[in-house]
């Protein structure tokens, strides 16, 4: 994207900011989720976006139909995430797809590394949980409130804690 176009992009976004994101009750999260598939790189139906959301780069989110955001979620998508079909994210959800710096660089010198996050289909993701650059969330999951997720979750898992463990697996 040219500079011009991005600064008219970004530009657009925050008015969307000031006028849409705290439009209280269902309705406010419908025409949320209705007004900003403009944004998106693709979007399915019936998305729904709850109050106080943040999408940083909404132009490299992919979000199938029937999913939403829960409130105070912060999605970073710099490196791309990719939602799928019935997925849901409880309050306070952080996704971040980049690296500022990594163990033993100085904050100054680092360089910033994008990694793509992908969610499959039908997934909860619960309460405060934080997804790290690069993960994969295969399709069925549950993920348990508080979690971290440092590593690829397989399909049908149910994981818990700091790190992320499985704590169950169903077929």
């Amino acid at each position: 994207m040219n500079k011009i176009k991005r600064i008219i992009f970004e530009e657009l976004w925050s008015i969307y900011q000031c006028f849409f994101l705290f439009i209280p009750g269902r309705v406010g999260h419908y025409i949320r989720g209705y007004c900003l598939k403009i944004f998106f790189k693709k979007a399915g139906r019936k998305i729904t976006i709850k109050e106080n959301v943040e999408i940083y780069h909404p132009e490299k989110l992919i979000i199938g139909n029937n999913s939403g955001f829960g409130r105070n979620n912060i999605i970073d998508c710099i490196g791309g995430v990719e939602i799928g079909n019935h997925v849901r994210l409880g309050p306070a959800v952080m996704i971040a797809s980049m690296h500022h710096a990594r163990a033993g660089e100085s904050i100054a010198s680092s360089t910033i590394t994008t990694e793509k996050v992908v969610i499959g289909d039908d997934v909860w993701i619960g309460h405060s949980v934080t997804i790290l650059p690069g993960i994969t969330i295969g399709s069925n999951c549950i993920v348990a409130a508080g979690a971290v997720v440092t590593k690829n979750i397989p399909d049908h898992s149910t994981v818990a804690g700091i790190p992320a463990r499985i704590i169950s697996e169903s077929n």
